[in-house]
């Protein structure tokens, strides 16, 4: 199934691949008890993958995704899409066997992750992953890499081959990651383009023009494994532009530094996550309400997802542990308030949870996280999520504020 010779040289090959997770998920009071519940479901993914390699400099890659949510009521573009489309694209560039290729192109349908996903992400903590219709074009080298991206979100709907670049949003932007001043300093540096047709926050609908420049601040890369010693990883980023006749005014800044101690048996890691996210201020002329624009559905934690990055504050002490060589687990509590009592509670996807004027209050309350992933062989994945929320004196004061359970239980096998 892996590397399939196409002609006698060899240059040209078909490889296949496949992903399949199953998992059960049990949420208790979701949304703290308000709307629609579905207590105990079933969520299956099945992602096949062709890659057909043409020499060095051409690719074609497709990824059809089938993903499949027992309950009754399933989160629009997050539980459920029985079958479609998820990648196809074609690129070209100089060695696409090197990890830094210099330049290359991608066009069409594509997943596109940056940085550590606080904006652009693939959405993988959720059942359906998201994707984009569009162009990338990047250098990459091992100083760093640059791209230049020009995209439309892939609109998810629930039912077969459905589909569809969202009409009503263009996406582009320059974004420049893992520049490389010394081994203990690297950076990304980026502006973005957001243009929505429609948008709402709070009883306003108009359309979002907005922009942003940010950068990130660390000394290891995305997805590298936990070394002995310190490590830091620090984003901000300024917003502008306008919300039909209100102008955009919005920050958000974000950190986490942690220590390793050394040791391959019950390696840990300590560490402090910090976020700092804008809310409106009620002002009638300006908009303050952060937009992340893209992020990973589970942005607090590493699978439940519900509050997301909008009008808040939020502190997380964190505990990272290795047992064994091939299993880990992650502890960690969240601490969350608004940043603006002016302003709602929002969801990953900036739909608003709980309105600004139910409450003065700023604290929201507390979410606990406990993961353990067992890599049970080359291709087998066990991963056990335990998550609750107790609510504090803002949901307290707007109900229903029941506390939340979340258990989820996968299986993911890939080849």
């Amino acid at each position: 199934m892996k590397f399939i010779p196409l002609n006698d040289s060899g240059t040209n090959y078909l490889t296949f691949g496949l992903e399949s997770r199953t998992e059960f998920q049990y949420l208790g009071n979701n949304n703290w008890g308000a709307g629609p519940q579905n207590p105990g479901v079933v969520l299956v993914r099945l992602m096949p993958d062709i890659d057909l390699r043409l020499g060095d400099h051409a690719r074609v890659f497709v990824t059809p995704f089938f993903d499949e949510f027992t309950g009754q009521y399933p989160r629009p573009g997050i539980d459920k899409d029985i079958a479609d489309g998820h990648e196809g694209f074609v690129e070209f560039g100089g060695n696409l066997h090197d990890p830094h290729p210099g330049w290359d192109v991608i066009v069409g349908r594509q997943e596109v992750v940056l940085g550590t996903g606080r904006l652009l992400d693939d959405n993988e903590g959720v059942n359906v992953r998201s994707a984009f219709d569009g162009i990338r074009v990047g250098y990459d080298k091992p100083a760093g890499r640059i791209d230049l991206i020009a995209v439309k979100p892939v609109e998810i709907n629930p039912g077969a081959w459905d589909d569809i670049p969202n009409p009503t949003i263009t996406f582009w932007g320059l974004y420049a990651s893992n520049l490389r001043w010394s081994p203990r300093f690297m950076s990304d540096a980026y502006f973005l383009d957001y243009d929505a047709k429609s948008a709402t926050y709070g009883n306003q609908s108009a359309r979002e023009q907005r922009r942003m420049i940010g950068g990130r601040y660390f000394n290891r890369l995305p997805g590298e494994p936990p070394r002995a010693g310190f490590d830091y990883n620090i984003e901000t980023g300024f917003q502008w532009g306008s919300f039909g006749n209100r102008s955009i005014r919005a920050w958000a800044t974000g950190g986490n530094i942690g220590w390793t101690l050394p040791g391959e048996v019950w390696r840990a890691r300590f560490g402090l996550q910090a976020d700092a996210i804008s809310g409106d201020s009620g002002q009638p002329t300006t908009l303050g309400t952060f937009n992340a624009l893209f992020p990973r559905g589970a942005y607090f934690g590493p699978k439940f997802a519900l509050i997301g990055p909008a009008n808040l504050l939020s502190v997380q002490p964190q505990f990272w542990f290795h047992p064994r060589q091939n299993v880990t687990g992650d502890i960690c509590w969240i601490w969350f308030w608004r940043e603006s009592t002016k302003d709602a509670l929002y969801s990953f996807n900036n739909v608003a949870l709980r309105p600004a004027n139910l409450s003065d209050a700023h604290y929201i309350g507390s979410q606990p996280n406990l993961e353990i992933r067992w890599a049970i062989s080359e291709h087998f994945l066990g991963a056990l999520n335990l998550a609750g929320f107790i609510p504090g004196t803002f949901l307290e004061q707007s109900p229903p504020s029941d506390k939340i359970a979340f258990v989820n239980a996968g299986l993911t096998y890939r080849f």
